[in-house]
């Protein structure tokens, strides 16, 4: 082309030069892909075949990936994939690339009993708080934490806090059964899960911290949804770890978190400011006063005080209220069982004409099928029956003949172990007279871990049978419960009802305004 200046542009297209300019990336591009492809394949062979761990049996796509386990812990479902696999492959099977679960009740309570099976970094708390009793995977401070708050959680200091616990689980109850009852004209309907929630944050409120919440007699309280939110963060990066990471790096305190935070350190201010005599757990961590640090001992900071208190909140509602409310369903869904622990507790302890009421040490010595019912409905329907992971130590160790290399997670998995035939005899029927004492079966009593066990095995097992017991005990005595008409009798032939729940730390049930229903009236004569 001729421009003005007579000057020619020649446009040239040079194909060779413009393939050879892209050759290079999608070299680079197909290189990766390569790279990636042989990666994979590389890991699938290894993680199935070569590894250790390829000898312990399982599904081919849990050998290789994590998803399937992760998925089913976020729906709330990992209790139920698990024994689905336990009952397909025995009592130790692979769940993901470095975890097994287990299944045994011998495996569970060696691998639980001491501390050479040290705890995983998914009991990590977020960077804000310090370790806890529950959360720390230090052998030594765990020692010490369980020296410093076992006194709070002793049978002897229970029983002289045990009008505190009768005021929040019965007084309270009584009053606003009474009150509704006198309004319905009879008879009244309860949410039952939510009245046992209340409770035991009432009940913690004054064992805890000397604090009156008023959250049954309000039927609701501030902490409630933030207890859930928390728990529910805590598990959910217990699936996903990374999302602990999340807050800090963006600068900011999850807004539940910090309720509790504060409602900590205002409860160690206010404490200090009262000057309290009474001897709740609050007053126990703040002072060495009464022999509860050992000679060398520091007494607690308050940072570390704030992430055991919420800790107690935390534990001291969920689980309470789970078993509570796991253990009445049982019951209005098997009327039999009813009749019976009801016969028994009013034959010894007739309806009240005064304000008298059931202690937990009459509950010991004269209601036997009480005590059985609980257990029974604690194995059945654990407040957690999720798992337990723990590391192989160093040097590794064989396991229901399989060896399992150091680093290995084994998830002792409560849920299974409960329903494990070698551990209980028709372990899928509702049966309490299993842990009546005497009974042809009564060993298998030793066989339940809703507490977990060993060397950290939960501190608050005492606190929880207590209030179950005296609730209950007291509740069944003085009130008559059913289910609301109409109201489907959804069970098992075992007894077990199929309530939707899923499990989040704690199992609870999916519909509680629908399934957790009772209709109470006063009682009438045997």
């Amino acid at each position: 082309m001729n421009g003005a200046g007579g000057n020619s542009t020649r446009l040239v297209f040079d194909d060779d030069d413009d393939f050879n300019d892209g050759t290079p990336l999608c070299s680079i591009m197909f290189s990766v892909s390569a790279l990636i492809l042989v990666l994979i394949v590389f890991k699938i062979i290894y993680e199935r075949w070569v590894t250790p761990l390829s000898s312990v049996p399982g599904k081919f796509l849990h050998s290789v990936t994590s998803i399937p386990m992760r998925y089913h812990m976020l729906r709330g479902t990992l209790p139920v994939f698990l024994l689905a696999l336990h009952k397909e492959f025995g009592p130790v099977v692979r769940i993901s690339p470095q975890r097994v679960s287990v299944g045994d009740v011998d495996m569970v309570k060696h691998v639980l009993g001491s501390h050479s099976f040290g705890k995983t970094p998914s009991y990590d708390m977020p960077r804000v708080l310090e370790p806890n009793a529950f959360s720390t995977r230090s052998p030594d401070l765990s020692q010490e934490r369980r020296r410093q708050l076992a006194p709070g959680f002793s049978h002897r200091h229970l029983l002289h806090m045990e009008d505190r616990i009768v005021q929040c689980g019965v007084s309270n109850v009584d009053e606003k059964l009474n009150r509704i009852c006198g309004e319905k004209g009879g008879g009244g309907v309860v949410q039952y899960n939510r009245w046992f929630s209340l409770i035991a944050l009432d009940t913690i409120g004054v064992l805890g911290f000397g604090r009156k919440f008023g959250a049954l007699e309000n039927e609701t309280h501030e902490l409630v949804p933030t207890l859930v939110r928390i728990r529910m963060f805590s598990y959910i990066t217990m699936a996903l770890p990374w999302l602990k990471l999340v807050p800090s790096l963006l600068g900011r305190r999850l807004t539940p978190l910090t309720k509790l935070m504060d409602f900590a350190w205002q409860a160690i201010a206010q404490r200090r400011k009262e000057n309290n005599s009474v001897v709740d757990l609050l007053e126990l961590m703040m002072t060495t006063d009464d022999g509860l640090a050992s000679v060398g001992e520091k007494r607690m900071s308050d940072p570390q005080i704030v992430s055991e208190t919420i800790l107690h909140l935390i534990a001291g509602v969920d689980t309470t209220s789970a078993g509570l409310t796991w253990t009445m369903a049982l019951l209005l869904h098997n009327p039999k069982v009813m009749q019976r622990l009801v016969a028994e507790i009013r034959g010894h302890f007739p309806p009240p004409s005064s304000s008298a009421h059931i202690s937990f040490e009459e509950c010991r010595q004269r209601l036997p099928y009480l005590s059985a019912v609980i257990h029974e409905s604690l194995r059945v329907l654990s407040p957690a029956p999720g798992m337990l992971p723990r590391l192989a130590p160093a040097g590794g160790l064989r396991l229901g003949g399989y060896y399992l290399p150091a680093g290995t997670w084994i998830c002792c998995t409560i849920g299974a172990v409960h329903m494990n035939p070698s551990a209980f005899t028709d372990p899928e029927v509702f049966n309490p007279d299993r842990f009546l004492v005497g009974e042809t079966n009564s060993s298998e009593r030793f066989n339940m871990l809703a507490f977990s066990t060993g060397v950290r095995a939960c501190l608050g097992r005492n606190l929880a049978l207590v209030e179950m017991h005296v609730v209950l005990a007291n509740l069944l005595r003085s009130w008559d419960v059913r289910l609301p008409a109409g109201a489907l009798p959804r069970t098992t032939c075992g007894g077990i009802p199929e309530i939707p729940r899923s499990t989040m730390m704690t199992m609870n049930p999916d519909y509680p305004d629908r399934d957790c229903l009772m209709v109470v009236s006063p009682a009438a004569a045997l």
